[in-house]
């Protein structure tokens, strides 16, 4: 009996999970679509990264690839990498990008995540979230040659998971986080309360990786916060061991228009990182290529790999038939 029970365990254990996700990532139904502007014009497609999702590379299921705002700025040499809130996807967050892009004069690459936009097939969890910001993150490095030094990663409430967890691997440039949480269990703990929320699994560890963070480090939380209740910003401000400012707007709420108010961010954030930054005549240029998606490239890889696999077979072929009697 006991042999019976313990899959019947497991399997209320992935039940409860995909639960919690779906009440962790309240994704909306999609407001943008690939054919209608205004997200249309800004909207590229980055590959799956082989080292990072192996088992996405050769399923066709996956072949566009990862959809993502694109904004450029003449000749800014830093890009700011977008992780967005849970309740809202890239159709909804184009307004406040393009702000940005205009207040903070740097590219912007945001990042769709799975169960949202145009990855809404895909189910959400923190571990795709990791995943598309990670690889998006690497597009950056290696794609758009962007030095680790220029790299701005901006983390807003959810956001703030991805941001972390990258911000605590890698020596980038800063970190903006608007609206963070402890963990997503502290975060639960004033929403259904401290007895249920101990039986979930625990999501993005932030104060536990904060002090991994070696960047200059901005935190930003309203007061009137009521989801996420400033004292997690200020926990998490007290562990960064790096240079650090936190910013408290006592009219700011958890989805305030950050821009309403330069005081919330356009100010602490041009000052505390001097903002442009460093300007080149040769900024980062998303390739032509990358604002198509990846179905075509898919199948031109998956064609080659066969021409090349029988061109194999032929050659061991005549091979044996060279060294036979």
């Amino acid at each position: 009996q006991a042999l019976r029970a313990e899959p019947a365990c497991l399997l209320g254990r992935i039940s409860m999970s995909s639960l919690v996700d779906k009440l962790v990532f309240p994704a909306p139904l999609p407001t943008y679509s690939r054919d209608r502007d205004p997200v249309k014009r800004h909207l590229c497609w980055i590959p799956w990264n082989e080292a990072v999702s192996p088992g996405r590379i050769d399923d066709e299921r996956y072949a566009e690839g990862i959809p993502c705002i694109w904004l450029p700025s003449p000749k800014a040499a830093g890009v700011i990498l977008f992780c967005h809130g849970n309740a809202e996807d890239l159709g909804m967050c184009l307004p406040f990008l393009k702000h940005m892009q205009q207040q903070f004069k740097m590219n912007v690459l945001a990042v769709e995540y799975p169960g949202y936009g145009l990855l809404n097939r895909l189910p959400a969890s923190e571990a795709g979230l990791k995943e598309v910001a990670l690889t998006a993150f690497r597009f950056v490095l290696d794609e758009l040659k962007v030095a680790y030094e220029q790299v701005i990663l901006f983390g807003r409430s959810i956001g703030s998971g991805p941001s972390v967890y990258l911000a605590s691997r890698f020596p980038i440039g800063g970190l903006i986080l608007v609206a963070a949480f402890t963990s997503v269990r502290d975060a639960a703990k004033g929403l259904i309360g401290e007895p249920i929320a101990q039986f979930l699994d625990d999501r993005f560890p932030n104060a536990a990786l904060i002090g991994n963070v070696s960047c200059p480090t901005l935190f930003i939380h309203g007061e009137r916060d009521s989801l996420v209740p400033p004292s997690h910003s200020v926990a998490l401000f007290k562990n960064c061991r790096s240079r650090k400012l936190l910013i408290t707007p006592p009219g700011m709420e958890h989805n305030t228009n950050l821009f309403t108010d330069a005081q919330f961010l356009a100010i602490p954030a041009i000052n505390f990182f001097g903002l442009p930054g460093y300007q080149q005549d040769e900024p980062p240029q998303m390739p032509q290529r990358f604002y198509e998606d990846g179905r075509q490239a898919f199948v031109s890889r998956q064609a080659a790999r066969r021409q090349q696999h029988v061109g194999g077979i032929r050659q061991a072929e005549s091979g044996g038939a060279a060294g036979g009697p």
